[in-house]
């Protein structure tokens, strides 16, 4: 059993639905509260009313730009949205306020609450706690858990335990153990511009050469393509991909280019972060999985792009821009993939992570992603965050930071 709820509202109208929820899910085993505005201002707040509302519950406040559920999605305001569901073990977390190592912690922090078992992490970090490269090396430690996440507005996340003690730090989640790892997707708002062709020279984050030419002139020829097609500036980004893996099982054979631009058809936008990710198996929707990094700067005597530490030789660049017709599109294949690998099973609750730079702003209109999930899985209890960052799945015990991404979670009980 799941019930959600969002609200334009300030302490007193919260206090009203985390009473309402709490009498809708009698047997509660944990919940997440989303907040925005004032709300997220005063998120610690907030905790002291759902420790207090909740009583024994263990759960998660985050601060957000904006909330959503399954009704709508709140923008620019004051508001909350939550859920509250039956099942499984819930663990909230929080890593040390002043790690030496954030890394190194988070992986110790997750070992420690996890471990080998098969289980699921939900990530909330604050903006800047989290490094390029934060997220590798997981798998080693958690090899079974499904992760995922989002990055806060501003403050940390805070955890409430079931003993009722406040846990907050530069990143706070909650881990769930005796429930089936939930079915996970995600998907950027872009439309490539180009193939991906192989990176073979960085210096210092600044991405040189990749196949076989400049980068500078890589992103000269992607944006050529753009034409007199946009009324307005638009955002162009780095789309960067892991290395290609020859179907054998070992690394491809170095080429150029990974995907000529008039090929581009089969490098899908659908689920090219994310992969339906759970403990036992992991599928990709599209045909190359990325992520975006914004082009921080140029370089003009190396022709080089400085593209940050997640540029890597070996890896694959290619060039996007933000785009609202490819997100559409994008959501509405995750949802539809999601809800079809669900099958045989029943469908307990929802969460979707959607980055900031999504929403009203970037479609033109409001609630349309709200209304693509609720098409799809019509009263499903979904809730959800307008996000500054994402932490998409990528394979079982891995994850990837990424930007402009939607992140869809389906947790059911099998059938």
């Amino acid at each position: 059993m799941a019930r959600s709820f969002s609200a334009t509202c300030g302490p007193d109208g919260l206090l009203h639905h985390l009473v309402d929820l709490r009498s809708a899910v009698p047997s509660a085993s944990g919940g997440i509260v989303f907040v925005s505005g004032q709300l997220a201002q005063r998120a610690s707040g907030v905790a002291e009313l759902v420790r207090s509302t909740w009583r024994g519950i263990p759960a998660c406040v985050v601060p957000a730009a904006g909330v959503l559920s399954e009704r709508g999605e709140l923008e620019g305001d004051t508001g909350a949205s939550g859920v509250l569901w039956s099942g499984g073990r819930v663990a909230p977390f929080a890593l040390p306020e002043r790690a030496d190592d954030p890394s190194r912690a988070l992986r110790e922090t997750l070992a420690r609450t996890i471990g080998p078992r098969s289980a699921t992490a939900i990530l909330f970090a604050r903006p800047g706690a989290l490094a390029a490269g934060a997220l590798e090396g997981l798998a080693s430690c958690v090899p079974g858990a499904c992760l995922f996440g989002a990055g806060t507005a501003s403050s940390s996340a805070i955890g409430v335990t079931s003993q009722g003690e406040l846990i907050e730090g530069p990143v706070t989640g909650l881990a769930i153990t005796g429930f089936a790892p939930p079915i996970v997707d995600a998907s950027p708002a872009a439309r490539l511009l180009s193939g991906f062709h192989l990176v073979e020279e960085v210096s210092g984050g600044v991405v040189l050469r990749a196949g076989g030419r400049s980068a500078l002139d890589l992103l000269s020829a992607a944006t050529a393509t753009l034409g007199e097609q946009a009324s307005a500036q638009p955002l162009v980004l780095a789309a960067l991909a892991d290395p290609a893996v020859d179907p054998r099982g070992g690394p491809a054979e170095p080429r150029g280019d990974a995907a000529e631009p008039a090929a581009l058809g089969s490098v899908s936008s659908v689920g090219a972060v994310g992969s339906v990710s759970s403990a036992d198996s992991v599928s990709s929707v599209g045909s190359v999985r990325y992520v975006l990094r914004p082009i921080r700067g140029i370089d003009p005597s190396r022709r080089g792009l400085l593209l940050g530490d997640d540029a890597r030789p070996g890896g694959r660049l290619a060039f996007a821009v933000r785009d609202a017709a490819a997100a559409r599109a994008g959501l509405e294949g995750i949802a539809r993939q999601v809800s079809r690998s669900a099958l045989g099973s029943a469908p307990r609750f929802a969460l979707y992570l959607s980055c900031a730079g999504r929403g009203q702003g970037l479609y033109g209109a409001p609630d349309v992603e709200a209304r693509i999930l609720r098409q799809r899985f019509a009263d499903l209890p979904i809730a959800g965050m307008h996000s500054s960052f994402e932490i998409a799945p990528w394979a079982p015990g891995e994850a990837r930071l990424a930007l402009y991404t939607g992140v869809l979670a389906l947790f059911r009980a099998p059938s």
